[in-house]
């Protein structure tokens, strides 16, 4: 990376909080209640932290996302490559997947809470499933954008079809499981916390930023948004580190 990249880098990291600062604390365009100083949620989130008061929440939130993330893209890995692979599977699952997939996973909470309750179990179903589907459908896409040439020229040098699979297919479908996983860590962390707020829940990061609109605790709302777009900042860099090192190859 250069050095001019880094710094361009490092110029984004600050343009929001310069902004803010414009905003709330020199030159007051937009009321406190609306958007409070920057150095008062700072303090605040300071605070959060740490008096541990946001310890718990943030470990349930966790809990929660990772089960149902990580049950989403395994499942949904391993689905999306036997469909890929078999036409026939394919063609068969084609409209339920899609039929799903093309549903507001919100829209469908009352059907978790009725199968799963108003506990845990619920809310990991509802971050399993957008992970599961996004998984499914572009790991599939993935296998079907494999090179037909280079597998025919596996089959002639004598591959069998593992080593087909292992060494050209799923190789080939590599570039497009780490979009699916961009795509499905982003929607299976916004789902967990707008259950957590829905639902309802001792413990929880969506629980709390509902809590502090219902009290008006705007400082409190803006520190905790902060918390979760930091959350899913450093995971979605964790991912892009992850894909540049198995997919080094990807675009050369």
């Amino acid at each position: 990376m250069s050095n001019s990249t880094t710094i361009y880098k490092i110029g984004g990291v600050f343009l929001l909080p310069f902004l803010w600062w414009l905003c709330a604390d020199t030159f007051a365009f937009v009321s406190p209640l609306l958007l409070p100083n920057l150095t008062t949620v700072i303090n605040r989130l300071y605070s959060l932290i740490t008096t541990g008061t946001i310890t718990q929440d943030l470990l349930a939130t966790m809990y929660r996302w990772t089960i149902g993330f990580s049950l989403g893209v395994t499942t949904g890995t391993l689905v999306g490559l036997m469909l890929g692979v078999s036409n026939r599977l394919r063609s068969f699952f084609e409209f339920p997947f899609e039929f799903f997939r093309s549903m507001p996973i919100t829209a469908i909470f009352p059907l978790f809470l009725i199968i799963f309750g108003i506990d845990d179990p619920s809310k990991i179903a509802m971050a399993f499933t957008p992970t599961f589907l996004l998984m499914v459908v572009n790991t599939s896409y993935g296998v079907l954008l494999t090179d037909p040439t280079r597998r025919k020229v596996a089959v002639v040098f004598g591959a069998t079809q593992l080593q087909t699979f292992r060494k050209i297919i799923m190789m080939d479908a590599l570039p497009q499981v780490f979009v699916g996983l961009r795509l499905a860590l982003t929607q299976s962390l916004i789902v967990v916390v707008v259950s957590e707020m829905f639902i309802g829940t001792d413990f929880g990061l969506g629980q709390r930023v509902y809590d502090s609109y219902l009290t008006n605790s705007v400082s409190t709302l803006y520190a905790l948004l902060i918390v979760l777009g930091i959350i899913g900042y450093i995971f979605n860099r964790l991912v892009l580190l992850a894909e540049a090192k198995f997919v080094f190859w990807a675009g050369k």
